[in-house]
């Protein structure tokens, strides 16, 4: 008898239950069917792209990095033969206004965590004392595990472990808004942690930048959804789910959808944002504390959204050979230079294209949107004076709302776990509790943590335990140093 799996959602982490599913023997057998339901006519979800009207040109939403520490996403991206579409740096580039451009690059020769002191005395912008300060900071959170922080915010905890006004604007708010999405005084400084530690000091390639260097719509939309296709994968694209009902009768969950006639299925699997997700099954994303923590967490508050907004330029001119550059003390936070590299296909009078990046609420998020923009032209003018005051000759400011969720400590401890008390019922998407925040990866775990629940629930052989990859290995030192 076949199984029948639907995953509603056909974002990074449907995709990525799918192809963990796709993997197991029950499904190379013919006893599992996987179907794909996704609203739009593409799959990538949030990794997805527009095309600029005038010239053509495939452009992403806003532009996605992964880093040598989402080995999951990694890993995937590599067994679907798409890794070579992203492009690795192992180092990156600062600015600040008063300080020019900084070279940060880990240590080859020192262990980790060690490799990241001669990265941080690179760092013009920062002080002496603020090494000092981030130095200490790190070696406290390096002892300190990720459970003892999850009540308690980034600021609380940083300013309570000697960290001045000055070292929070110039580093931690740089790093910890881009990752997280949000400022410092709202998330938890458990998942600030796992930004430091595990995106930075606890194996050596962990801080390498991953850029896509084709359109996300190409990688996520077509490649990866023909490949899983081809190994047998049902993708049902443009109708949207509507309502999922259990049928305890027949032991079956009816997917309603429109446009559409319903399908049936044993299993499903919920892969749509966590905002979807909770119109459905409130009862998981609700005000119920999380078992055993209960004591440590006041009153629940929602789930919130964090926005973040991706700047399209198209300039008259190149304003830089370095392919993108980290903005400290402006309102621009990520710069980037046609990653796409898209130029040498472009005529001069439809410009070079640049993205700008920026994550939260900030001192520009009221603004109309061409004085937005004239305030970024006007700061990346002045980082980059060589290149003479470009000309705008098109601009897209795309502002994503709901772009990835707060990771406040009230939300952490209520991220819901794949498993649910539903029979049949699993939950992915970034927002689950995967240890990790909105991200690439967060995504991808979270798919394959809802295939191993699914596998559980119908089989228990040997040969149907997926193969998840480790995180990278942590050298000798680091883990006499980390807890």
């Amino acid at each position: 008898m076949t199984s029948r799996v639907v995953i509603v959602g056909g974002g990074i982490a449907g995709l990525a239950a799918a192809e963990a599913l796709s993997r197991t023997g029950v499904f190379q057998r013919g006893e599992m069917q996987v179907v794909v339901a996704e609203s739009r006519r593409n799959t990538g979800g949030r990794a997805g792209s527009f095309v600029e009207p005038s010239t053509g040109q495939t452009v992403d939403y806003c532009q996605h990095v992964a880093m040598g520490c989402c080995t999951t996403l990694l890993d995937m991206l590599e067994r679907m033969n798409l890794l070579d579409r992203f492009q690795c740096y192992d180092e990156l580039t600062f600015y600040h206004p008063q300080h020019g451009f900084s070279r940060f690059r880990p240590s080859r020769w020192l262990p980790p965590p060690l490799h990241l002191s001669s990265a941080l005395s690179s760092l013009k912008h920062l002080t002496k004392k603020n090494q000092r300060e981030i130095r200490a900071a790190l070696w406290r959170l390096m002892r300190t595990s990720e459970f003892d922080l999850i009540d308690v915010t980034a600021l609380v905890w940083l300013r309570s472990n000697g960290q001045s006004e000055e070292t929070l604007e110039r580093f931690w708010d740089v790093i910890l808004v881009s990752a997280l999405g949000d400022r410092p005084k709202r998330v938890s400084m458990a998942a600030a942690r796992k930004v430091m530690i595990d995106g930075f000091a606890g194996a050596r390639h962990a801080s390498d930048v991953w850029v896509p260097r084709r359109p996300l719509s190409e990688i996520f939309g077509n490649e990866f959804r023909i490949s899983l296709a081809q190994r047998g994968i049902v993708f049902e694209l443009g109708h949207a789910v509507r309502q999922l009902n259990w049928n305890a009768e027949s032991n079956y969950w009816s997917i309603e959808r429109s446009g559409a006639e319903p399908v049936v299925a044993e299993h499903v699997i919920v892969a749509t944002p966590w905002r979807v997700s909770r119109r459905w099954f409130p009862e998981f994303w609700g005000d119920q504390p999380t078992e055993g923590r209960s004591d440590r967490i006041g009153p629940a508050t929602a789930f919130a959204s964090s926005p973040i907004t991706g700047l399209h330029l198209w300039l008259d001119r190149s304003l830089t050979s370095k392919p993108h550059v980290v903005m400290v003390g402006t309102l621009a936070q990520w710069f980037f230079q046609d990653p796409i590299k898209t130029t040498e296909n472009m005529s001069p009078a439809e410009g070079v294209y640049h993205q700008v990046v920026i994550s939260g609420r900030h001192a520009g998020s009221d603004w109309p949107k061409d004085k937005l923009v004239s305030e970024v032209v006007r700061e990346l003018s002045e980082a980059f004076p060589e290149a003479g005051t470009p000309k705008v000759l098109k601009s897209r400011v795309v502002t994503d709302p709901h772009a990835v969720f707060s990771v406040s400590p009230e939300t952490q401890v209520r991220r819901p776990a794949s498993k649910t008390s539903r029979p049949g019922l699993h939950l992915a998407g970034d927002a689950v509790a995967t240890g990790w925040p909105a991200t690439m990866e967060g995504a991808a775990i979270s798919g394959q943590m809802a295939a191993k629940s699914v596998l559980g629930s119908l089989v228990a052989t040997e040969d149907q335990k997926l193969s998840v990859p480790s995180e990278l290995k942590r050298g000798w030192l680091a883990r006499r140093l980390i807890r």
